[in-house]
């Protein structure tokens, strides 16, 4: 009896203890996937900030006649990221924090209108161009992510090389006969107009790659990094998803360890797009006033009063849906 007993209790001790450990494995399970569940959060956050502060730049140059067309600093986009990513994470964003949050990425692309720019991990000198060898050891080397020169969206037929760029309106060409403006998309390698759809594609492919060969050598030139970066699907050519259709800024997260005792093992993308606001225009028509897209009314059909940014501004400034113009195939004739 009393062996019995003792059978017994030894398997209720090992029901409790298998029942304590599986209430521990789902416990990290679950604060790993809120912990994952806030990076994705974080990294939203600081991808939009990013992006807006792009649009900060001293002066962007905005020309509506070249679609998407707006000069960037690929820096304050970074600057923003770092700094908005360490709020998140309740970090004021002092040298060492950025220097930290740094730590955690690969690589980030800015792509403008006509080129794109590479962000990787180099080794940085502290010391004044000059520098005795004392000085130089006393400051000595560190990683940081700096970005490259910018790159074009280059094309190479057998005849000519081209920079395509994201309006898909021209390209600029460079023959043995000098440089120049193609009207048009170039050749592709049948020999005939590059579509549009390609054409994005192989921007898309040409940032992918790039960001590839980054973090490929970063692996290689960098022994501190243990952990191996990989490109999701979605920045590749196997899906046909083109992420990159305007000016974008894309970074690349992982090994997050702020919150968690290992470094979170999902990989996180921020990718933010900046594309002109398409505009509405107020203006008033047998006596009643009505908003319509600027690009749906015919030249001189209207004398425009106001502009809009939305359908909601326009309705509380006293303007009315014109239907006429909002149609997909508008008439200029007809009335309220």
């Amino acid at each position: 009896m009393g062996r019995s007993f003792g059978i017994i209790n030894m398997m209720v001790i090992v029901y409790f203890a298998a029942l304590i450990l599986g209430y521990l494995i789902y416990n990290q399970k679950e604060n790993n996937e809120i912990e994952q569940l806030k990076l994705s959060y974080a990294i939203d956050y600081a991808g939009d900030a990013g992006a807006m502060q792009l649009l900060n730049t001293g002066r962007l140059d905005m020309d509506y006649t070249e679609n998407k067309a707006f000069n960037i600093n690929p820096q304050l986009a970074l600057d923003a990221f770092i700094d908005v990513f360490c709020f998140n994470y309740d970090m004021p964003p002092t040298p060492y924090n950025r220097a930290l949050v740094q730590g955690f990425i690969p690589v980030a692309v800015v792509a403008g209108f006509d080129g794109y720019y590479v962000a990787s991990h180099r080794q940085v000198h502290y010391y004044k161009p000059g520098a005795t060898a004392e000085e130089r050891d006393q400051f000595g080397e560190d990683w940081q992510l700096v970005f490259d020169l910018k790159k074009p969206y280059r094309y190479q037929t057998t005849l000519a090389r081209y920079a395509l760029n994201m309006g898909l309106d021209y390209s600029m060409r460079l023959t043995g006969s000098g440089f120049d403006r193609y009207e048009g998309l170039p050749p592709d390698e049948t020999g005939n107009t590059m579509s549009r759809p390609y054409a994005m594609k192989w921007i898309n492919d040409l940032v992918a790659n790039e960001m590839s060969a980054v973090i490929n050598r970063a692996n290689a030139s960098n022994y501190n990094w243990k952990n191996r970066f990989y490109l999701p699907s979605q920045l590749t050519n196997r899906t046909g998803v083109n992420p990159i259709e305007g000016p974008s800024f894309i970074v690349l997260v992982q090994g997050v360890n702020l919150t968690t005792s290992k470094p979170i093992d999902g990989f996180s993308v921020s990718g933010t797009k900046i594309d002109q606001a398409r505009m509405l225009v107020g203006y008033e028509r047998n006596g009643v006033k009505y908003y319509a897209y600027a690009d749906r009314v015919p030249n001189g059909a209207v004398t425009p009063e106001r502009l809009f940014s939305t359908m909601k501004e326009a309705a509380q400034a006293g303007y009315r849906f014109d239907r006429i113009y909002m149609t997909p195939d508008p008439s200029p004739q007809g009335g309220g």
